[in-house]
């Protein structure tokens, strides 16, 4: 049986220098300095050194050239480890999510708007509310006494929040007489804005509800531009048809808007309580923001790479260390002998 040899790697000098670094990742691990960057530390290294020791023999040239490649790598790894402890901290800047969900105490809603003011600068809220209309609105609703029967019992007891209403877009309703039924809109698009929870964003609630505002109102128009045109298509047959002696057919009743509805008072208050609720989220939010950056400010501190990592960088900076003082060992003995 024949034992066929191995090829025993490369044999030019190109080729041992490619092979050379087939497993080399950062440099640390090599004599040679690694880079650019790295070889004009090693320069300077070895220029201040070579200024005040003053070496004369190619082995003090060696041991100092040793020293400074030593010296770069051992800066290459502080700097490498400053820079891993960094984008560890950044995580906790892009993330608030991750710091967030350690507080404890708060409602989910809170929570959101806690992000929104540490991501934008601000909360938004919803619905074209501020917080000073959103504070009038539940002082009105606050001192609500009695029971409410009808929409002008509503408009008499709470102004504020009728002005509003009225202010509200809402596409097929009126800014006269339709306040109860634009309340109904305004809470839906608040339930839904509750739902979000953490992932609250009142700038893109508002945004995207301007979008879909502006759509219905583009869908209306064209709808209207169509029943205009069956109208007149409509008075157009009617007329032709009593030209020929056709009676004249009778027209249906327009729809009238009830003004005089029984409100349905339990109802009403499930639906007020919803700016209520708001507003205490908002108040929990402003809480939160101040204990978000103590807690962050101590996760920070505490900050650290995963162990295998540091382990790995404490291996080398070992191994760095160790050569650098034999380096400076050597250098000693050489200068003392030459002395």
């Amino acid at each position: 049986m024949t034992v066929e040899k191995r090829g025993g790697g490369p044999k030019t000098a190109k080729g041992k220098a490619r092979s050379s670094v087939n497993a080399k990742t950062h440099g640390l691990s090599s004599i040679a300095p690694s880079d650019a960057k790295e070889s004009a530390l090693v320069e300077r290294y070895s220029k201040e050194l070579t200024d005040y020791y003053e070496p004369e023999s190619p082995l003090e040239k060696l041991q100092i050239e040793r020293i400074a490649i030593c010296r770069a790598k051992l800066n290459y790894l502080y700097e490498l480890e400053r820079i891993k402890l960094a984008l560890a901290s950044k995580e906790f800047e892009s993330e608030p999510e991750k710091i967030l969900e350690k507080i404890t105490g708060f409602s989910e809603l809170a929570k959101g708007m806690a992000k929104e003011c540490i991501t934008e600068g601000q909360i938004n809220l919803p619905c074209r509310l501020n917080l000073a209309l959103l504070e009038d609105i539940c002082d009105e609703i606050n001192g609500l006494a009695g029971v409410i029967e009808n929409q002008y019992q509503f408009a008499r007891a709470m102004p504020k929040l009728t002005k509003y209403l009225n202010s509200y877009p809402v596409v097929g309703l009126n800014n006269t007489d339709q306040w109860i039924e634009k309340l109904a809109e305004v809470v839906k698009n608040i339930e839904r804005i509750f739902d979000l929870g953490v992932r609250y964003s009142g700038r893109w609630s508002e945004i995207m509800d301007g979008y879909l505002l502006g759509k219905e109102y583009e869908a209306k128009l064209k709808k209207d531009s169509r029943q205009l045109e069956e109208n007149e298509l409509d008075q157009y047959l009617e007329e032709r048809r009593i030209a020929r002696g056709g009676k004249s057919q009778p027209k249906e009743p327009e729809d009238q808007v009830d003004k005089t509805f029984i409100l349905d008072d339990a109802a009403l208050r499930s639906q007020l309580d919803k700016f209520t609720a708001l507003l205490k989220g908002y108040r929990q939010a402003e809480r939160v923001v101040p204990e978000y950056q103590e807690l962050k400010a101590l996760m920070l501190r505490s900050v650290s790479m995963p162990a295998a990592e540091s382990d790995l960088l404490m291996r080398y900076q070992t191994t760095l260390e160790r050569r650098l003082s034999s380096a400076i060992g050597e250098l000693f003995a050489l200068q003392r002998s030459r002395s």
